[in-house]
């Protein structure tokens, strides 16, 4: 992978947070294999994690699945090495309800400090949309993101639930759409999860897909923003698709009593995702003029070690070109929501990608439904 400094990422102004930004020169080796093209851009993208780092084996004992043969082979063999949550002992022990507050103000926490990273000018924005897994508190991330920032009081807002890991590409579909509304206006997207929220102690009558999402879920929060811009900075969105595989609807749900809440996965859910996904995205591809080979950078859902395998294996990956995902994985853990924006922001940081070259994004959430996003520097 390429380590020509063509774009940096700038030092966050606040601890646990990243920004991305991209400074593109006049000449690089990709310029000049596409015709120029008009459209959207990412103009910037930041992260911001938890405080509490936790490792796999402090997650067990804060779980009390310490001692449980299954749980351990699971969280050790789950790709996952660290990952940002809040599991302390007045937080495990209150229900879904009781942290419902906290929550909200975690994920608004969180919020703020991916877009103040992004130094964005509020009198631009145009549209606000967030989205999380689930939401019990009014009003919702992007009203308060309004009024935080004091926006036009005619700044569009819209909070987006339940389609988790698939979100960015829904999201920047609906991003993009919303700047012809708003001429000469930005819009903001927030994807932020506290999967901690979810995360309850074991008990002897837990069902395994409990302890296989305990194993890999992680808190995290990224914000983009999309410009219109032709002289915005940033990879430009050629084009977006959604794919949502039939008879598949009850592969991930949430479940939730008033005691327990934990999000089911079924076994086979990394099969059904990579089962049809070679058609899907050459199709895709294809109709957006571009081979697979011509791809430069692969930007896989750090969904899960099983998740990352099938569509590495499906799409005929290797290690290298998943490697930002294998990472994002292996530190944060599957962060739901914003999970993607991980990945890409590391490869910006990491692979320096220069004019003309192109990504694909491939996320995998509920539904199940595939979301790719073809992108170009």
């Amino acid at each position: 992978m390429s380590a020509i400094d063509i774009s940096t990422l700038r030092p966050a102004a606040v601890s646990g947070e990243r920004a991305a930004t991209q400074n593109r020169p006049a000449v690089a080796r990709g310029a000049g294999r596409l015709p120029l093209k008009t459209g959207p851009r990412i103009a910037g993208l930041a992260v911001s994690d938890g405080d509490t780092v936790l490792s796999q084996d402090q997650v067990l004992d804060r779980l009390g699945l310490r001692g449980n043969e299954f749980a351990e082979g699971i969280f050790a063999r789950c790709g996952v090495k660290r990952r940002h949550l809040e599991l302390d002992d007045d937080f495990l022990g209150r229900d879904l309800q009781g942290r419902a507050a906290e929550v909200e103000t975690r994920l608004l926490r969180h919020s703020l400090r991916a877009v103040d990273a992004l130094g964005i000018d509020p009198a631009r924005v145009g549209t606000v949309l967030s989205s999380s897994l689930y939401s019990l508190g009014l009003p919702t991330i992007a009203h308060r993101l309004v009024d935080h920032y004091e926006m036009d009081p005619t700044t569009d807002k819209y909070h987006i639930t339940g389609v988790a890991c698939a979100s960015a590409v829904p999201l920047m579909r609906m991003a993009a759409g919303t700047l012809h509304q708003h001429p000469g206006r930005d819009c903001l997207v927030v994807g932020a999860e506290s999967m901690s929220s979810i995360l309850t102690r074991a008990t002897p009558e837990d069902p395994r897909a409990k302890t296989v999402g305990s194993s890999i879920f992680g808190d995290g929060c990224a914000a983009a923003l999309l410009s219109a811009d032709p002289e915005a900075d940033g990879p430009m969105v050629l084009a977006t698709q959604v794919h949502q595989i039939g008879g598949t609807l009850d592969a991930v749900s949430l479940a939730l009593s008033a005691q327990d809440t934990y999000l089911h996965l079924v076994r086979e859910l990394p099969d059904l995702a990579g089962a049809g996904l070679p058609g899907v995205a050459e199709k895709f591809l294809r109709r957006n003029g571009v081979q697979h080979a011509e791809i430069d950078h692969w930007m896989v859902h750090p969904g899960g070690r099983r998740i990352i395998e099938n569509i590495q294996s499906a799409l005929q990956l290797s290690n290298e070109q998943t490697a930002t995902s294998w990472d994002a994985l292996a530190n944060h853990g599957n962060v739901g929501t914003p999970s993607i924006f991980y990945v890409l922001a590391d490869t910006i940081e990491r692979c320096r990608p220069q004019p003309g070259e192109r990504g694909l994004a491939v996320t995998i959430g509920p539904g199940v439904t595939v979301g790719l996003m073809l992108l170009q520097w």
